[in-house]
């Protein structure tokens, strides 16, 4: 981190010995957003100072990484994950799935029907989870607030690091007014969603589609002035990830509050872009996933 603000959204795997010296010797495979990789491995070296570390960045043709889910809770993954090697349970959200890093470009060894990046995509979506820079920008993204703190990627008992004091000082005494949440979009003219849901081929939505709306798009009350309820990262089809301000889109009581200070049920919030007269929206609702709502209650504790 640097200033708070997220630098790198990674996964660190076990890979002793991998250099081929010994068996226990320390190494480990770090697997992070393809387009900022070089920009890690640079990091990685400007920090190490004189340690003895070395670094190598993995081409496209010499590494790959893939997600498993089975929701039917037919499949072995203690045995799986126990048998192979650079593979873990996504420790973000309960039943995400798993992840396993591969030295090669072979899928892992798991009987499953083989499904496609997007479908990934959209199951991440549907949980509220962002990854990579796009989805968390570096240098703007705070920790808490893309719900790296109830989604075990902040290790409270670590010692010092850039950027710790204003991450710590939030966790005890402060507040995490805004977060990442799932949306859901529509028309304008048409009622807001009760549950939220991926549709392959919207009948709600006529001309535009979440991947059309541009990043960092504010989200306003519709036909309503007042403070900026938050702003869009990215989606596909009709759901995607917004950063919300909690008060004013969802019913959750922030810590020290009575209620939600803002929140109105019937109140509905916009997405528009583009030039004064010709600008394109639709409407967007934000939906709370509940390990979310369980991780904001366990932190009140």
């Amino acid at each position: 981190m640097r200033q708070s603000r997220v630098l790198f959204d990674v996964f660190v795997y076990p890979n002793h010995g991998a250099s081929g010296a010994s068996a226990d010797e320390p190494g480990f495979l770090i697997e992070v957003d393809a387009g900022q990789a070089p920009t890690l491995a640079k990091h990685i070296k400007r920090y190490k100072l004189r340690a003895k570390l070395a670094v190598k960045l993995l081409g496209e043709d010499e590494a790959s990484v893939w997600h498993a889910w089975d929701d039917s809770a037919k499949t072995n993954w203690d045995s799986i994950v126990e048998s192979t090697k650079l593979s873990l349970k996504d420790p973000r959200v309960p039943g995400l799935g798993y992840r396993f890093a591969r030295l090669d470009l072979k899928a892992p060894e798991v009987d499953l029907e083989r499904s496609t990046e997007d479908a990934y995509t959209i199951r991440r979506y549907l949980q509220g989870v962002a990854e990579g820079q796009e989805e968390m920008p570096k240098e703007h993204s705070l920790p808490q607030e893309s719900n790296m703190d109830v989604m075990n990627g902040i290790d409270w008992r670590k010692g010092c690091y850039v950027g710790q004091e204003l991450t710590i000082r939030t966790r005890h005494r402060g507040v995490v007014r805004k977060r990442v949440l799932p949306c859901m979009i529509y028309e304008k003219d048409h009622a807001a969603p009760t549950t939220l849901a991926y549709h392959t081929e919207s009948t709600s939505l006529e001309s535009v589609t979440a991947d059309m709306i541009p990043q960092a798009t504010g989200i306003g009350r519709f036909e309503k002035r007042g403070r900026s309820a938050g702003k869009w990262l990215k989606g596909v089809g009709n759901i995607g990830l917004g950063l919300c301000r909690l008060e004013i889109m969802t019913d959750v009581v922030l810590p020290g509050e009575t209620a939600a200070a803002a929140f109105k049920p019937e109140d509905e919030f916009v997405l528009e872009w583009g030039e004064d007269g010709s600008k394109t929206g639709v409407k967007v609702k934000a939906f709370v996933p509940e390990w979310l709502r369980q991780g904001l209650e366990a932190q009140k504790r």
